[in-house]
């Protein structure tokens, strides 16, 4: 539940830079490159915000439970 809940808030985070980064550059050169921008910007974040949940969320190796030889 815990990952979930990071993926969802990262998603937010990113998703909302990606329209921001898109609207920008939408602004500053053309509408069609504040397309492509966007789109690029908008599936590559769900990777980017799966990967931050899981590394959020990963457990800590505790120090006494080392089990090197």
């Amino acid at each position: 539940m815990n990952l979930l809940l990071a993926y969802l808030a990262c998603l937010l985070v990113t998703q909302s830079a990606a329209i921001g980064i898109g609207l920008v550059v939408d602004k500053l050169y053309s509408p069609h490159a504040g397309l492509v921008v966007f789109l690029v910007l908008y599936f590559a974040m769900f990777w980017v915000a799966w990967q931050v949940a899981v590394r959020v969320t990963a457990p800590k190796p505790s120090a006494g439970n080392s089990s090197a030889t």
